[in-house]
């Protein structure tokens, strides 16, 4: 009876666990998105653009120096991988609580800035944890181990379900008379995040993967205690934790798994430039008189729902394909959504095509993204490494995206912002195809022991 009471009990917190997590999850999805697709209003009334147009010479070139100055912020990025890394040493909760509040900092430093300068430190704050993805590591350290990638992906989906308030909230909210009416889509998000960071503080508790981790560790050192002319002398086989930046750059290019992941994950990210201008994308093609303030709205709300079903259906094929091969499936629905997206704006296709076809293409591309930096690293990683490892597979990748980002901001620069989605699709196919010739070089990673190392 007590053995069933006790099984209840950790069933019961594992649903309630996974709804914070999944809280967790609609908070940092919405911050890692509202950024991007608010970024043209914000640029319109922060940069004083005439007229509002996003195909005039100033709003690209506003881009530029807004990219610009982004990129000089990029450099504090560098710390991230030392802030991830403490989770090997204190463990996962205090960051998982302290990512999320700081996630709705970020959003509320948006919200009031006067300058770009000071919206951009906004953008900066949320950036730095939300490459953290904590709540990721938690659902790894803990679901069972057949349906990890499906867990991953489920609280994932239901955190890009809840993207398309964004686009109600712009509804709501949002006025061209009112240019500094952007400021109120980001309140509701900022405060729903400092409310969900409060909650978890007193229920959620430690992964027993760290636990388990930290106790074998404790073990092994007492084990070791031996008496030398009566003294004790303390022998640990593995006394200095492995962890930490350096040890994590180390191993990332020492083990030939690891680094080929890492190589994978490099190509990948040159692909996802694009993913923080889809917006420019459907004003410009509002503006050439393609589509409709209305239909715009509409392709807001529509393909939170297709990135969030595409990203459900990643994870079963996950778990069903291997990691690699699912990936390639991914790979090529990317495109076929990128390429959609592209021909719906330029040829004023529906609004629900274009919605189908942007969700297809980031809800494949960032589940590759998620697969590469996350999934496969924590599979290939010894426990007392993997927040360090994962902390540095994230900088890269941030690293990549930030490159990928001067690249679609120059070709802006250079062939218009009308003709920036055909620009995506010449520089998107080819990285793609060059990044599966890598990635069929990786080993698979499914059904990898998280206890083994």
């Amino acid at each position: 009876m007590n053995n069933q009471n006790k099984a209840k009990k950790t069933m019961g917190y594992l649903i309630i666990l996974f709804v914070l997590l999944t809280a967790i999850y609609i908070v940092d999805e919405i911050a890692s998105n509202i950024t991007a697709t608010m970024q043209p209003y914000v640029i319109i009334d922060l940069f004083d653009i005439p007229g509002g147009s996003v195909l005039s010479e100033e709003y690209a070139s506003a881009v530029g120096v807004f990219t610009a100055i982004s990129m000089v912020s990029y450099v504090f990025m560098l710390i991230a991988p030392f802030y991830k890394a403490l989770a090997d040493k204190f463990g996962r909760k205090p960051f998982l609580i302290l990512n999320t509040a700081i996630m709705a900092v970020g959003m509320l430093i948006c919200m009031i800035a006067p300058n770009y300068i000071i919206y951009i430190i906004g953008v900066l704050v949320i950036t730095f944890v939300r490459s953290n993805d904590m709540q990721v590591m938690y659902i790894i350290e803990t679901a069972p181990d057949k349906h990890r990638a499906k867990l991953c992906n489920l609280t994932k989906a239901i955190g890009l379900f809840s993207v398309s308030l964004i686009g109600l909230f712009r509804q709501m909210f949002y006025t061209d008379e009112d240019p500094g009416s952007w400021r109120m889509v980001f309140l509701i998000p900022a405060v729903f995040g400092i409310a969900v960071a409060i909650i978890c503080m007193p229920i959620v508790k430690e992964t027993p993967v760290f636990l388990k981790k930290k106790a074998d560790k404790e073990a092994g050192i007492a084990a070791e205690e031996v008496k030398e002319d009566n003294e004790t002398v303390i022998e640990a086989k593995d006394g200095k934790s492995r962890g930490g930046v350096i040890n994590a750059f180390k191993y990332i290019f020492k083990d030939k798994q690891v680094r080929k992941i890492m190589i994978a994950a490099m190509a990948f990210a040159l692909v996802t430039g694009i993913t923080s201008y889809y917006a420019t994308v459907l004003e410009a093609s509002e503006s050439n008189g393609m589509i409709t303030d209305s239909m715009i709205s509409t392709v807001l709300v529509i393909f939170p729902f297709v990135n969030g079903i595409f990203t459900l259906l990643c994870g079963f094929l996950s778990d069903a394909l291997g990691r690699k091969k699912a990936c390639f499936v991914f790979s090529a629905i990317a495109m076929l959504g990128l390429i959609m997206f592209v021909a719906g704006t330029w040829l004023g296709w529906s609004e629900i095509i274009i919605g189908i076809g942007w969700g297809m293409f980031i809800g494949t591309l960032w589940s590759i993204t998620d697969t590469l930096v996350l999934v496969m690293p924590s599979e290939a990683t010894p426990t007392d490494m993997r927040a360090s490892v994962l902390g540095v597979m994230s900088l890269l990748l941030s690293a990549g995206m930030a490159i990928s980002v001067i690249i679609f901001t120059v070709a802006m620069n250079v062939f218009g912002t009308g003709m920036l989605g055909v620009v995506a699709l010449c520089i998107c196919i080819p990285l793609t195809i060059i990044a599966c010739i890598l990635l069929a070089k990786v080993k698979e990673t499914r059904g990898n022991d998280l206890n083994a190392g």
